[in-house]
């Protein structure tokens, strides 16, 4: 309850600095009945309660227009709902998507509304910060409006690092002798839930970013440059490494991600790779390590190309139906929608804008203001392999990093058979 009051105050006060802004995008008259379907399966508590209080004012606001949303499970709807839904055209005339390889299929079979027009016509240009629009750019035209951006850090909780006297890992040597203490004294080091590959790849995708730097994997992701190079070799063996120090559960492939960031958040495990999403849950009062967490960089690699890079960058947006009945109000509700929802995230903790957003930042989660000035200085960014890969080879790439923790799969062939997988997705969609 005291947390349902906070947000409903904050997003008061929000919407009152705001005034109208965010809901008189392309407002039209009051008129004939609209319906517009949206779709989300941003479920997380912050993302879906400002999404929840958004549309009654929105629609209080616009009187002649009804919202029909529906939310989906996070993970069937990534890698089912949404394909399935788009291969017959049956999308909704919003939905929530992500941006780079994941929705290249989509825009290349024609199912996304371009919307370089309409950013024209509502200055939507000006209202975003630089660099947010570069993985929803296809073909020199937008087709995502993009909510936020996100950095990957590493989550220290300073209660057992204090306790055991371990030093907070800036290196791989480091973070490996931080791992034997914790093990030593019966303490699992690490956070992963492998039963989703998605999980336990944040960890591989983001040592191939410091290995082999992110501008090096943005080109091998879409087949300008190859996977299987030395530099994803010792991307792969680092996870290996850290699976025989004992870094992770001895049960991490039967672990979800759920179960694992429990863990977590009840106090129980010392480090944690995750997005700069989890700031708003690790400052809940409900969890055990709130105002016991440090964030940090990733641990830098010896040699590494990406010391500097950050895993992340803008990815979750709306596309809109290219089929829809009402494309300027169904591009309006999503503009306003995604402004709103977007600044009301960051000053809530759950994610950076991609917004300009005058903010007080008193007002702001301080883990996401520590995470964000952190990446500030960031030489680079990648997003999750699972957002550039495409087809066939997300599912092999989660598999493959599973077999990497199970032991069924050496990092030499983790890079060869990644290569093979991507190339051949990348044929497939041409």
């Amino acid at each position: 309850m005291k947390k349902a009051k906070r947000l409903a105050a904050i997003m008061f006060a929000a919407t009152m600095a705001l005034g109208t802004t965010a809901f008189n995008v392309h407002a039209e008259e009051s008129g004939e009945p609209i319906t517009i379907t949206f779709w989300h399966s941003l479920g997380a508590e912050t993302s879906g309660e400002v999404i929840n209080e958004f549309i009654p004012m929105y629609e209080a606001e616009h009187p002649n227009i009804k919202i029909d949303m529906q939310s989906f499970q996070s993970d069937d709807y990534q890698t089912r709902q949404l394909k399935v839904a788009v291969s017959d055209g049956s999308q909704a005339d919003v939905f929530h998507s992500y941006a780079a390889g994941y929705s290249q299929p989509f825009v290349d079979a024609g199912a996304c509304l371009p919307l370089d027009d309409y950013f024209d016509a509502d200055k939507t240009w000006d209202r975003l910060q630089d660099g947010v629009l570069e993985y929803m750019t296809y073909d020199g035209t937008v087709y995502g409006i993009p909510l936020t951006r996100w950095a990957g850090v590493l989550f220290c909780n300073t209660d057992l690092f204090e306790q055991y006297q371990v030093e907070y890992p800036e290196t791989w040597d480091q973070l490996l002798e931080a791992v034997k203490v914790f093990r030593e004294n019966g303490i699992v080091p690490m956070c992963v839930g492998a039963k989703e590959g998605w999980h336990a790849c944040m960890y591989q995708n983001a040592f191939a970013m410091r290995t082999a730097g992110a501008e090096y994997c943005n080109k091998a992701l879409v087949g300008e440059e190859t996977l299987n190079t030395p530099e994803i070799v010792q991307s792969a063996q680092m996870m290996i490494d850290l699976k025989d120090a004992g870094a992770f559960d001895e049960g991490v492939l039967g672990l979800s991600s759920d179960e694992a960031n429990m863990e977590f958040m009840m106090g129980n495990i010392p480090m944690y790779f995750s997005g700069s999403w989890s700031a708003a849950q690790v400052v809940s009062e409900d969890n055990q390590v709130a105002g016991k967490i440090k964030v940090m960089p990733l641990p830098t690699v010896e040699g590494g190309k990406g010391n500097t890079d950050f895993l992340g960058g803008a990815t979750a947006c709306y596309m809109i139906n290219s089929k829809c009945e009402h494309p300027d109000e169904a591009v309006a509700f999503a503009t306003a929608l995604a402004e709103y929802q977007a600044d009301k995230c960051y000053l809530l903790g759950d994610d950076i804008t991609c917004w300009k957003y005058d903010v007080d930042e008193s007002e702001v989660n301080p883990v996401l203001m520590e995470i964000n000035k952190l990446s500030e200085n960031s030489t680079g960014y990648v997003l999750a392999w699972d957002t550039f890969l495409v087809g066939s080879a997300i599912d092999k790439h989660y598999t493959l990093v599973q077999e990497l923790l199970g032991g069924a799969c050496t990092a030499e062939e983790f890079a060869e058979k990644t290569q093979a997988a991507n190339v051949e997705a990348l044929n497939l969609e041409k």
